[in-house]
């Protein structure tokens, strides 16, 4: 028996004069149906597994959550946000980022590229989080990381992408058989293509990279769920 989080939402759902945000509401919805489809795949693989449902309110709540479980024993941690290759984005008010981001750098380059005349200088809120905030202890030593964004494994950009520095930080944990899943360019709920049913989105299609310790170890247009023990396989033996 071990944990599994399954983190979901993380879209405004109120303009700034708290009327509904409409496509707030949209986009959240799509990544709670994602989430549920992820859900159906590890109960089937366990049925003993705690499986964590949880909507995506800030990076705190987020981190906070995951820093009380006890260590070596969460199994899983998916994802389910927009993203970019620095950063989750969670937001609660408008121009305010409450997501998870890689680091300083990071952080300051995105306020940057979101600034506009219109909306004014995108900051990131004191609910915002780095992923070194993480406790990266509680995680087993083969831990699936699985982010669902946009994004997150873009390569050829400068600096660590958000996949590449939750492998690393896992890796440096002694989490040495663990792994992230991302993807390298912009993911949709449409795993069916525009046939696809509200109950049937799913992210886990398109371009996908698997990053042990910052290395890529295999990239794959796979749909579904990648198997675990097939990852396994691929990981290089690491010395005791």
């Amino acid at each position: 028996m071990g944990i599994r989080f399954i983190f979901h939402g993380g879209t405004r759902e109120t303009k700034a004069n708290g009327s509904v945000r409409q496509i707030g509401i949209a986009h959240n919805s799509a990544f709670y149906a994602a989430a549920r489809n992820v859900e159906k795949d590890y109960r089937l693989l366990n049925l003993s597994d705690d499986i964590k449902l949880i909507k995506i309110s800030t990076s705190a709540s987020m981190v906070a959550q995951i820093n009380t479980v006890k260590p070596n024993a969460v199994k899983s941690f998916d994802v389910l946000s927009h993203g970019t290759p620095y950063s989750l984005n969670f937001s609660v008010k408008e121009n305010e980022n409450c997501g998870l981001v890689t680091g300083l750098v990071a952080k300051g380059m995105l306020s940057i590229y979101y600034s506009s005349w219109e909306d004014g200088f995108y900051k990131f809120s004191s609910d915002s989080r780095y992923v070194s905030n993480i406790n990266f202890s509680v995680f087993t030593e083969d831990a699936r990381i699985q982010i669902h964004g946009c994004n997150t494994a873009k390569g050829n950009i400068p600096g660590d992408t958000l996949a590449e520095t939750f492998s690393k930080e896992l890796y440096e944990a002694g989490k040495t058989r663990a792994y992230v899943i991302g993807h390298t360019d912009k993911s949709n709920p449409n795993i069916k293509g525009k046939k696809t049913t509200i109950a049937q989105q799913d992210y886990r299609h398109g371009k996908r990279v698997i990053i042990h310790n910052a290395n890529i170890i295999k990239t794959t247009n796979q749909k579904g769920y990648l198997a675990h023990q097939d990852i396994l396989k691929l990981l290089p033996e690491v010395s005791k």
